[in-house]
């Protein structure tokens, strides 16, 4: 019985000390996981529809603005799988 209670006791501790046990992500960190990921895909679509835009209407008013907003935006992000 004796030995029941300290194996235990250095159970909880070992978890507590946060070395034995890994924590779960708090719902704000997967929201702001889920945001960025979600900021990210309206990103690239909106790189390929602007990059559409100028390939399909090169001699359109607005393939200079779409131009413009590109390099606004810089590169595509890379989304992990």
């Amino acid at each position: 019985m004796f030995h029941r209670i300290i194996a235990l006791v250095i159970f909880s501790a070992v978890c507590l000390s946060g070395f034995g046990c890994k924590g779960k992500a708090t719902s704000a960190e997967i929201k702001a996981e889920k945001t960025k990921i979600f900021r990210a895909r309206q990103k690239n679509l909106a790189i390929k529809c602007y990059q559409d835009l100028k390939t399909k209407y090169p001699e359109s008013e607005f393939a200079a603005q779409a131009e413009q907003r590109l390099q606004e935006l810089g590169p595509p992000v890379v989304l992990k799988k």
